[in-house]
């Protein structure tokens, strides 16, 4: 007997004696009968009755301890996808435009894939999660200045210490900016050394004005600073794929702690607007910054702004080997390509398929009947998929089929053909800065595409039931595991804790206080002044453990919050530093019927 059995087994037989004794003080004269003691000497024929009864329920019982790590797995999997799945590497792809080629506006939507490969190295598939606009235009220059500046400021400018031009040249010498059409300005902050962290924060907490204006800075435009924002809790700059019962303050967190330069990512809505009327070959973009540190007055060249920069994924479909499946064992491995020596990881299972004679159903995954369209040929069967760390620490994915008459199926084998999603697993964590990427795309690109930073390493999933029950107390956006809790403070860094991949979490160590402020406010909802009930989540930071960087973080948590806002109030979220009471943000209030769809 196993080790493991034998303590459940005298677990059980422990606690069937202790309730044979309980039952003799009740009830003697029944339980004289039953013990079945001669001379002082058990019943042989009880004791094995009772030995046999006590190892049957340790089985039983060991056998549903062995399964409830996958039970708390499925119940995750159909509740959130994404906390189970494998976290692929990102990098980000950057286009440098051949001015000859970029005459005209082009974009290249989301989805669109690069092969990337360096020497001997594994080829690595990236997929984009963002289109690319390109306009027929590049950054020919950047640079900045201190105060006083050599041009006269126009009326609705602060006065500030230093400014950042970004000069933006069409590519024809003949071509003017009025005759360019497109919508938003996007640019990726590279920083000095690839180290972005200082300058997003002062461009997000200390820009007072920006302005668009010709070379000569004699025709200015004042544009609102609200209109400068990073995209980092943007929801359609999702990186992952989004799935419907998952709600998007996970989705937020789950990519500012896996990508940390998400955050990089920046947009000046509706400047090409203001940009259209200059009939110039080039235009100054300006942003007045309060302050600026003086060992950054001299690094600033094209390489810190980068415009034709698009975040893309190790992350492609993938049609998975011919599985056969016989009723004889539980669940069979899934393997998305046996015939090559390249590295692939299934991440899910999209798609599967059961193919016969008279052609393919499809099978639905377990618990997904209710999703079934109407008039789609389906099979009885259910699937369902597990992972688990094989003896080689290699995370593996098996496949379960089953159903109420699967037992009628069992004297053929079933042929499966599955749909797959999968990533190179560490493979592009080998590929260098400035390696050449293929487009696989049938497009002309107008000039090169290579990776701008080293591509991150993948993170895999904890299969810990433990973590999984925890967070399954935030089913769907639960407003009481957050907003009505006797420890916001301690509920909050849990909920951070819990969306950290790593197993610390110097964002949850930084939060000093939480506190929850009812209030009731004017609002303008839908055209209408109302008042309002709601919250204002005052949340207190200590500023050192974040190295400075608070901005990022505080829009991550305003957008965590704003999915514990019911439909008919409103939230507010307020970001202080701790032992300074000038620096804070202050989001704007958001009325739960705003957020809906």
């Amino acid at each position: 007997m196993a080790e493991t059995l034998m303590r459940y087994y005298e677990r059980e037989l422990a606690y069937i004696r202790k309730a044979l004794t309980g039952f003799a003080q009740r009830h003697p004269e029944q339980a004289a009968k039953l013990q079945g003691k001669h001379n002082n000497a058990e019943d042989p024929n009880i004791t094995r009755l009772l030995d046999g009864m006590a190892l049957l329920t340790a089985k039983t019982e060991l056998r549903l301890d062995e399964q409830f790590p996958e039970i708390v797995e499925s119940l995750l999997t159909i509740l959130y996808p994404g906390y189970t799945q494998i976290l692929p590497s990102h990098t980000s792809l950057t286009l440098a435009p051949d001015p000859e080629q970029l005459q005209k506006s082009l974009t290249l939507p989301k989805g669109n894939q690069f092969l990337v490969s360096s020497g001997d190295q594994q080829e690595c598939v990236f997929t984009t999660v963002a289109d690319l606009e390109i306009h027929p235009f590049v950054l020919s220059a950047v640079d900045c200045d201190v105060a006083p500046f050599t041009f006269i400021l126009p009326e609705g400018v602060e006065i500030t210490d230093a400014v950042i031009h970004l000069t933006l040249s069409c590519c024809d010498p003949d071509a003017r900016f009025d005759q360019i059409s497109f919508n938003d300005f996007d640019f990726y902050v590279n920083g000095f050394e690839q180290n972005a962290s200082t300058l997003i924060e002062l461009l997000l907490q200390d820009t007072a004005s920006i302005t668009v204006s010709n070379s000569d800075f004699t025709n200015f435009t004042v544009i609102d600073t609200d209109r400068l924002q990073s995209r980092v809790s943007d929801p359609e700059f999702q990186w992952l794929p989004r799935y419907g019962n998952q709600f998007e303050g996970f989705d937020a967190l789950r990519d500012y702690f896996t990508y940390s330069d998400k955050g990089a990512y920046f947009r000046i809505k509706e400047l090409g607007k203001e940009i259209g009327k200059y009939r110039t070959n080039s235009v100054v973009i300006s942003l007045f910054v309060k302050q600026l540190p003086i060992e950054f007055l001299r690094l600033f060249d094209t390489h810190v702004f980068r415009l034709y920069t698009v975040p893309a994924v190790n992350l492609f479909e993938q049609v998975g080997e011919p599985m056969s499946y016989d009723f004889t064992k539980l669940s069979v491995p899934v393997v998305a390509d046996s015939s090559s020596d390249t590295d692939v990881d299934v991440v899910s299972v999209k798609k599967v398929q059961e193919v016969r004679s008279d052609g393919s159903r499809f099978i639905q995954p377990l618990y997904g009947e209710r999703y079934l369209t109407a008039g789609q040929s389906s099979s009885p069967l259910n699937w369902q998929a597990n992972q688990h760390w094989n003896e080689l620490g290699k995370l593996c994915m098996d496949l379960s089929i089953g159903g109420i008459q699967a037992n009628n199926l069992t004297e053929e084998a079933l042929v499966l053909a599955l749909d797959l999603l999968c990533c190179n697993g560490t493979a592009p964590c080998l590929l260098t800065t400035g390696t050449e990427a293929e487009c696989l795309a049938r497009v002309d690109l107008p000039g090169s595409v290579t990776l701008l930073t080293t591509p991150s390493a993948p993170v895999y999933p904890v299969l810990d039931e433990t973590l999984g029950w925890r967070f399954i107390s935030l089913l769907n956006t639960n407003f009481h595991s957050l907003l009505h809790t006797d420890n916001p403070t301690q509920a909050l860094k849990e909920v951070l804790t819990l969306c950290c991949p790593s197993e610390s979490c110097r964002q949850a160590d930084a939060i000093r206080s939480v506190a929850y402020l009812p209030q009731v406010a004017a609002m303008q909802v839908c055209g209408h002044n109302i008042f309002a009930s709601g919250t204002e989540v005052v949340i207190t930071l200590d500023a050192n453990l974040l190295n400075g960087q608070i901005a990022i973080f505080a829009q991550v948590l305003n957008c965590l919050y704003q999915q514990f806002c019911s439909f008919d109030r409103f939230i507010q979220v307020s970001i202080h530093c701790f032992g300074s009471d000038d620096s804070k943000i202050v989001f704007p209030r958001v009325h739960g019927s705003q957020l809906c769809p």
